[in-house]
């Protein structure tokens, strides 16, 4: 397959909480929603200085706005800084009433609409100021996976150590360039419902096809066991077939926002045919 660009997950995920629990962390039990107590807890994580936000206030900041009380805006969407739609939820002003929403019970409705979600210290704060942003593939990880760090299939692939002598790797920020040194054989198809659901079959259509200009975007799944992890989306666009100037890694780096935490993408190897590749429609339409 030659030199392949892949991309992945601009900042390193966080280790997994170790041992499952004994009922669904992201649970969407109702009885438990809206929960004024996570609320608070909240606001004092917004409060905390954004340089010292480790992994363990990332942690905590879950457990919060899963099913802490927030409030929905009116409009409810914006467009983000990124030019990605997202759910504005709002901590309360303090001393006053709202009606009560949370995350855990319009998370189903962020997957339908296409929207991720973003929170706030407060309704008055500018779209810039969002403390925290959902991508629609970390919320799509919360609820198939009850984890905010992708498929643990991919995860688990990704903590065995790489295969050195397969490739020879030019690293610049997210976009690896990797050089095939070693033949090896790899597995090519149509992704799967479970890799690739409908619903983020049918965001990843619409972003190629309105951003991209791609009128009829076409896709394939490479499974490489030398890879970490071993599955890779495949975008059917060649990168000699952009624009000279486009901001390639840029635009192809975007894509990881309608996909899992833990997935990776490349552009189409210059050697393949537009024919191998899967329409990306036939994963969502009549689903």
């Amino acid at each position: 397959m030659g030199i392949r660009d892949w991309f992945a997950p601009r900042q390193k995920q966080a280790a997994p909480r170790p041992g499952p629990d004994p009922a669904p962390r992201f649970h969407r039990d109702r009885g438990r929603m809206f929960d004024l107590g996570r609320t608070h807890a909240l606001a004092e994580l917004f409060a905390a200085d954004r340089a010292a936000r480790d992994e363990a206030w990332i942690e905590r900041f879950f457990d919060a706005a899963w099913c802490g009380s927030v409030v929905l805006s009116d409009p409810p969407t914006f467009l983000g800084p990124d030019g990605f739609p997202y759910l504005r939820l709002s901590v309360p002003r303090p001393e006053t009433s709202f009606d009560s929403q949370c995350l855990a019970n319009l998370a189903e409705d962020c997957l339908r609409n296409g929207v991720g979600a973003a929170l706030f210290a407060s309704p008055d704060d500018p779209p810039e100021a969002a403390q925290y942003v959902l991508s629609l593939g970390v919320i799509d990880s919360l609820l198939r996976y009850d984890s905010p760090f992708g498929d643990p299939i991919d995860l688990a692939e990704a903590a065995v150590p790489a295969d050195e002598g397969a490739f020879s790797v030019e690293q610049a920020d997210a976009r690896q360039t990797m050089i095939v040194q070693r033949a090896h054989d790899v597995l090519v198809g149509a992704p799967s419902a479970e890799y690739l659901p409908p619903h983020l079959a049918h965001s990843l259509h619409a972003h190629l096809t309105r951003s991209w200009g791609m009128t009829d975007p076409g896709v394939q799944l490479v499974v490489d066991t030398t890879m970490r992890p071993h599955r890779s989306l495949v975008i059917g666009r060649k990168r000699s077939e952009f624009p000279e100037g486009a901001p390639i890694d840029a635009m192809a780096q975007a894509l990881l926002w309608h996909l899992g935490p833990s997935r990776m993408v490349m552009l189409m190897p210059e050697e393949w045919s537009h024919a191998q590749m899967t329409k990306l429609r036939s994963l969502f339409e009549g689903r």
